[in-house]
């Protein structure tokens, strides 16, 4: 930033945190039909996070991830000293590890290079109710917003019948066609 950008950020800052920045961020006039809304701004921001109440939100945060790690501590510990929770505990790894294995099983369609349609394969597995995909799958409702249903914790991509699949349509390369002369790409093949 330039000397000037600096002293205008540092003006912009300073009339935005004294306590008459209302009369300049804000207008004077209100109708007394319409509902007032408080709008917030970056400064409002900034002054909730080094604020006391910001302050004090920073350090509860800090407290609840600090109880929370040490309880996870204290877990470890109990289970290292009693050999009946800990053999327990590796059975609920090796089960969960085998539920893993039995889910990516499902989609080693996926690598066939046998000839087959890997689309019928996906179909079919679909209409059994094995694989979710698109619509199926179980969506954040917190990220929702302007009409879309949120997202999903996946790579939908890879949820699709040829993703290992490797074709490239060579008739597709519109840029290598208009281009490919340009740097001697566009020899004829013998």
């Amino acid at each position: 930033m330039t000397p000037n950008c600096n002293v205008l950020l540092a003006g912009i800052i300073f009339v935005g945190s004294s306590p008459s920045a209302g009369a300049f961020l804000a207008p004077s006039h209100h109708s007394a039909s319409r509902p007032t809304t408080k709008v917030y701004s970056i400064i409002d921001d900034l002054k909730l996070i080094f604020s006391e109440e910001g302050r004090a939100n920073r350090e509860a945060y800090v407290q609840r991830e600090r109880e929370e790690m040490e309880a996870a501590q204290r877990e470890i510990m109990e289970r290292r000293r009693n050999p009946e929770i800990m053999e327990k505990y590796e059975e609920d790894v090796a089960k969960r590890r085998n539920d893993l294995q039995k889910e990516k099983d499902v989609w080693s369609f996926q690598q066939k290079t046998d000839g087959t349609d890997a689309l019928d394969d996906w179909n079919r597995l679909r209409e059994e109710g094995k694989i979710k995909v698109g619509s199926d799958l179980e969506r954040d409702a917190s990220s929702s917003r302007l009409g879309s249903e949120g997202l999903v914790d996946v790579r939908v991509d890879e949820l699709l019948p040829y993703i290992d699949q490797g074709y490239v349509d060579e008739d597709a390369d519109v840029m290598g066609k208009m281009f490919g002369g340009l740097f001697g790409g566009n020899k004829n093949k013998e």
